[in-house]
């Protein structure tokens, strides 16, 4: 098998034990029921990955930037009406909801929190690669876009956890203010 084939074959082992998550819950996820999901052996499994935390983190990290890439897609493509991207942002991040406790939950578990955390700071990365696309757009400063990718960040994390939609949007409404202010908007 060439190295193409090999990172599809990982890729879609790693897509299916994201959903296999979604379904069970990291709690009720077992290897062996992993390994029917994926129609592989244990030993074929390993393969692949090192031991059954390695399973899980690639599969968070997977589901994390899927969820990321989809929020900041929809960010970008509301860059021409502030107004209803802030408006209708809570709407999108109902989609994902689930994706992003099951994320976080891997990410702040005290058994996999730290290597989900090392595994994942490539997304600091990509955070960068959004704010100088935002700056390009509203010729803002670097600081004027990461504050406003990390308050969308805190913000979006707070309402998948805690559920309180009008809270959330009091806090939007207040960032977009901020933000009409500032960049004249």
């Amino acid at each position: 098998m060439d190295r193409v084939d090999a990172a599809g074959k990982k890729k879609a082992i790693i897509a299916t034990t994201w959903g296999y998550l979604l379904e069970t819950g990291l709690s009720n996820a077992s290897v062996g029921d992993l390994c029917r999901e994926v129609k592989l052996s244990q030993s074929s499994l390993y393969y692949w990955f090192e031991n059954k935390d390695d399973i899980w983190i690639s599969a968070g990290k997977y589901g994390l930037s899927k969820v990321v890439d989809a929020l900041f897609t929809f960010t970008l493509n509301h860059t021409d009406n502030v107004q209803k991207y802030f408006d209708t942002l809570l709407d999108e991040v109902e989609k994902y909801k689930y994706e992003l406790r099951l994320a976080l939950q891997i990410t702040t578990s005290p058994v996999f929190g730290k290597r989900m955390r090392d595994k994942s700071k490539d997304f600091r990365l990509l955070y960068e690669t959004y704010a100088n696309k935002l700056i390009s757009i509203f010729n803002c400063t670097y600081l004027q876009a990461e504050t406003f990718i990390y308050s969308i960040i805190a913000y979006v994390i707070d309402y998948a956890i805690w559920d309180d939609r009008d809270k959330t949007q009091m806090l939007l409404d207040n960032l977009r203010t901020r933000i009409n202010s500032n960049l004249g908007i």
